[in-house]
C-alpha cells in the first residue's frame, strides 16, 4: 500500500504540517528511537529522490517534522512482522508524479528503516522493562539538551525510584522484584506522552524525558505517574505495595550541562525520600552548580 498525491489538499496539507504518525491513539508498549536515529537514511532518500524532507513516523512517537510547505508526497507503511509500525513519506514543494519504480525505491528504503528500528531495539532497550538503557536514555537526554539551548525550548527531567525496593527482593524473591520491575515500567508508559523518553537508568530507578515542559507539568506528570504507581496491583503478587519518590528539574538557562540537571533531579529525588518517600519534589533553585552551597 502507498499513497502518491500531488494536490492542493487541505487535507494533506494539515497532516503534513503536524506530520501526525498513523493510528496515533496505539498505546506506547515500549521506548522507542528518536527521529535523529534515521538521519543518515533520509539524508540518502532526500538525494536519491532529490526531494526537500522526509518523515519517518512510528507509532506511538512523533514523526521527524520538518516545516514547509509540500504540494506532493509518496507514502509507504514500514511492516515488522506483517504488522504496520508506523509511516515513510517523501514530501515535496513542487508539484510532481511519482512512478512506480519510485514506489520500488522507497518500499527498499522502507525496510532499511525498519532494519534500523530493530536493531535499535536490540541494542537501546531494557529486556526486562521495555525501557531505554541508561546508556540510550542519556544519549537522548544530551541531545535534548543540546538542542534546547540553540531554541531556547523547554524541557524538564524527572528521575524516580521504588521506595523499599530491596525490601521487596528479600521478602518476596526476585521473581517478585521483576515482576514489580515490569509492571511499574508498563504503568508508567500509559501515563506519559507520546513525545516523552523513559529510561531505566539503575536497577530500580528510572528517569523520564518530559519534552517541551517546564517544570509545573513535569510536576504533574510526576504527581500522575506517582498515584498510578501506587494504585497498582503486581500480577502474581497481588499483596506487595508499591510506591516511588520523585525528583523533577526543568533545563532552565541557569543549568550547566546534563551532570548538573541530572544532578538537581537527583538532588529532589533524595529530598523526596527524606521527607517520607512517596512523593514529588521540584528543583526551585536557578543558580548554576558552581554558586550552589552544600
Amino acid at each position: 500500500m502507498n499513497a502518491r498525491v500531488s494536490l492542493d489538499d487541505p487535507e494533506f496539507a494539515a497532516s503534513t504540517a503536524a506530520e501526525v504518525p498513523l493510528m496515533l491513539n496505539t498505546p506506547i508498549q515500549a521506548a522507542l528511537p528518536a527521529p535523529a536515529q534515521f538521519a543518515a537514511v533520509t539524508d540518502l532518500i532526500k538525494s536519491v529522490f532529490n526531494v526537500p524532507a522526509v518523515s519517518v513516523a512510528l507509532h506511538g512517537a512523533p514523526a521527524n517534522a520538518e516545516g514547509g510547505v509540500y504540494r506532493s508526497f509518496l507514502e509507504i507503511p514500514l511492516i515488522k512482522d506483517e504488522v504496520v509500525i508506523g509511516s515513510l513519506r517523501v514530501l515535496d514543494t513542487a508539484e510532481r508524479e511519482f512512478s512506480d519504480r519510485d514506489c520500488q525505491l522507497l518500499e527498499g528504503f522502507a525496510k532499511l528503516v525498519v532494519d534500523q528500528v530493530e536493531l535499535w531495539g536490540e541494542a537501546s532497550r531494557d529486556v526486562l522493562t521495555g525501557a531505554m538503557t541508561r546508556r540510550a536514555f542519556s544519549d537522548t537526554l544530551r541531545k535534548t539538551f543540546a538542542a534546547r539551548a540553540r531554541a531556547h525550548a523547554k524541557a524538564s527531567l524527572m528521575i524516580f525510584d521504588l521506595d523499599h525496593f530491596k525490601k521487596i527482593n528479600d521478602t518476596w524473591g526476585h521473581a517478585a522484584g521483576d515482576a514489580v520491575l515490569k509492571a511499574v515500567a508498563r504503568c508508567v508508559l500509559r501515563e506519559l506522552r507520546v513525545e516523552d523518553s523513559f529510561g531505566r537508568i539503575g536497577g530500580e530507578e528510572f528517569a523520564v524525558l518530559v519534552a517541551n515542559a517546564d517544570a509545573t507539568i513535569a510536576s504533574e506528570v510526576a504527581e500522575r505517574v506517582r498515584r498510578a504507581i501506587e494504585r497498582l496491583s503486581i500480577p502474581g503478587f497481588p499483596q506487595i505495595l508499591v510506591s516511588a519518590s520523585f525528583g523533577v528539574a526543568e533545563a532552565t538557562d541557569a543549568v550547566l550541562d546534563v551532570e548538573d540537571w541530572t544532578d538537581r533531579a537527583d538532588a529532589q529525588l533524595y529530598a523526596a525520600k527524606d521527607s517520607g518517600r512517596n512523593r514529588v519534589r521540584v528543583a526551585t533553585e536557578t543558580a548554576p552548580r558552581a554558586a550552589m552551597v552544600n
